[in-house]
C-alpha cells in the first residue's frame, strides 16, 4: 500500500479549519486536522509545498519514521506551523493504519482501560452574573460534574464565530492588577452556586504576572479548585516554578507547548498535576503518546486541550488517547458549532459528564468534501489584549 495523494481542505463553516486527506492505492484514506487559529493559511502552504511531496509514494504504516523526517530532516525544529502541518499528517496516517487493521485508534495504542471519558465544558458570558447562572444551570440541567472558568469578560471573545475577513485583531481591554479581585470573587460565587461536590477549572489563560498569579491561587484555594489552567506565560520556566512553590491549589499547564522537550521542566520538577498539550500543536497521535508516557512516570494526569475551535477530528483522538491511556485526568469539551458537523461526521458525544464514542475503524471521523467547499476560508485573527496605556498584555 502506498500513499499517491495528499490533499488539505482549508474551510470555514462558522470557524476556519483545516483538514489533511492522505490517500492511498488501496482506496483507504486518512483523514487529519492541522488547524491553527489565524495562521491555517500558512500551515496549508507549507503541507502542500514542502511536506506532501514527501509522502507521496511512501509506505503510510511508516508513521514514526515520517514524523522524524519531518521534525528532524528539515534541521529547522519545529515551531507552531511545522507541528500542525505535522498533525495533521500524523493523524491521516494512524487512520489509514486504523482502517487497514479494521480497528479504532485506541486498539492501536493498548486498547482501552475506560470505557467514558470525565469531561468538562466552557462557561461564558457577556456578564459575571450571566456567567454565574449559567454555572449553575450546566450542573442542574445538562448535569456535569466539572465545570470550566476563564477570566475576562466576555471570555474567548473573537475566538469562535468567523464571519468575514478580518485584516487584523480584535482586541480586548484588560488591566490586571483590576482583574485580580473580580477573579476572585466570580470564583468564590460560583462554587456558592454549584456547591462543594462540582469541579471547578480556573482558567488564567496566561494573563496574570507570576505574583499577580499566587495572589489569586491563595485567596481560592481554600475552595477546592479541580485546577488552575495556564496560571502565568510559558515563556519563563522559572515563572512557572515560582507559582508551584507558593500555592497549594493543583496546576494544569502546556497548551503552548511545542514538543515534549518543552514539558519536560514541569514534567520532572512536577511543577504540574495536569499536562494540558494540545494534540494539534505537537506534532499529532505520535508524539501524544510519548508526552503522556513521560507524564505518566511522575504522577501527572493528561487533560488535552479541546476548546471551541477544536474539530470532532481532534475530539476524536483526544478521546481515544483518553481511553487507551493509564493517567488519564479529564478533558475539555468544546462545544462546537453545529455547521461543523456538516462536514465533519463521526466524534465523540456528550452524556451525562462524559464524553461516549461510536466503534469504527482509524480514528472514526470523515470529510465531506463537497460539504467543505461550501464555506469558503476567510482570514481571521487571534484576537490581543491590550492594557489602559495602550501595552499589549498575554492574550
Amino acid at each position: 500500500m502506498k500513499i499517491i495523494q495528499v490533499k488539505t481542505i482549508l474551510t470555514s463553516p462558522n470557524q476556519n479549519y483545516l483538514f489533511v486527506k492522505a490517500v492511498t492505492d488501496s482506496g483507504i484514506y486518512g483523514v487529519g486536522d492541522a488547524s491553527l487559529n489565524g495562521r491555517e493559511k500558512a500551515v496549508a502552504d507549507l503541507i502542500d509545498t514542502y511536506l506532501s511531496p514527501l509522502l507521496i509514494g511512501r509506505d503510510p504504516e511508516q508513521i514514526e519514521d515520517f514524523w522524524q523526517l519531518v521534525y528532524r530532516g528539515s534541521y529547522w525544529r519545529g515551531g507552531n506551523i511545522i507541528m500542525s502541518a505535522l498533525c495533521g499528517i500524523d493523524m491521516a496516517l494512524w487512520d489509514i493504519l486504523g482502517k487497514s487493521a479494521g480497528k479504532p485508534l485506541y486498539a492501536l495504542l493498548g486498547g482501552k482501560v475506560r470505557s467514558k471519558v470525565l469531561c468538562y465544558s466552557h462557561v461564558l458570558g457577556k456578564s459575571q452574573e450571566d456567567k454565574i447562572a449559567q454555572a449553575a444551570e450546566y450542573v442542574r440541567e445538562r448535569g456535569l460534574k466539572v465545570i470550566r472558568l476563564r477570566a475576562g469578560l466576555p471570555a474567548a471573545n473573537g475566538t469562535f464565530g468567523v464571519t468575514q475577513n478580518q485584516d487584523s485583531p480584535k482586541i480586548e481591554s484588560w488591566n490586571p492588577e483590576d482583574e485580580i479581585m473580580n477573579t476572585v470573587e466570580y470564583f468564590i460565587r460560583v462554587r456558592e452556586a454549584v456547591g462543594k461536590k462540582i469541579g471547578i477549572i480556573y482558567d488564567l489563560h496566561e494573563r496574570f504576572s507570576p505574583d499577580q498569579a499566587v495572589r489569586i491561587l491563595r485567596r481560592i484555594e481554600d475552595y477546592d479548585p479541580f485546577f488552575i489552567e495556564d496560571p502565568v506565560a510559558p515563556d519563563c520556566a522559572d515563572s512557572l516554578r515560582y507559582v508551584r512553590e507558593k500555592t497549594i491549589a493543583p496546576i494544569a499547564f502546556g497548551e503552548l507547548y511545542k514538543s515534549r522537550w518543552e514539558c519536560l521542566p514541569a514534567i520532572t520538577g512536577r511543577w504540574i498535576d495536569f499536562l494540558r498539550c494540545d494534540v494539534i500543536r505537537i506534532g499529532g497521535i505520535t508524539e501524544a503518546r510519548k508526552i503522556a508516557a513521560l507524564a505518566e512516570t511522575y504522577d501527572i494526569k493528561t487533560a488535552w486541550h479541546g476548546p471551541n475551535d477544536v474539530s470532532p477530528i481532534t475530539h476524536a483522538v483526544n478521546w481515544h488517547l483518553n481511553v487507551s491511556e493509564y493517567n488519564f485526568g479529564i478533558q475539555e469539551d468544546g462545544t462546537t458549532d453545529g455547521l461543523i458537523h456538516q462536514v465533519i461526521s463521526g466524534g465523540p458525544v456528550y452524556q451525562d459528564g462524559y464524553l461516549i464514542m461510536e466503534e469504527r475503524p482509524g480514528i472514526g471521523c470523515d470529510i465531506d468534501e463537497d460539504a467543505a467547499a461550501q464555506y469558503p476560508f476567510r482570514k481571521a485573527y487571534i484576537p490581543v489584549c491590550r492594557q489602559e496605556d495602550g501595552s499589549l498584555n498575554n492574550w
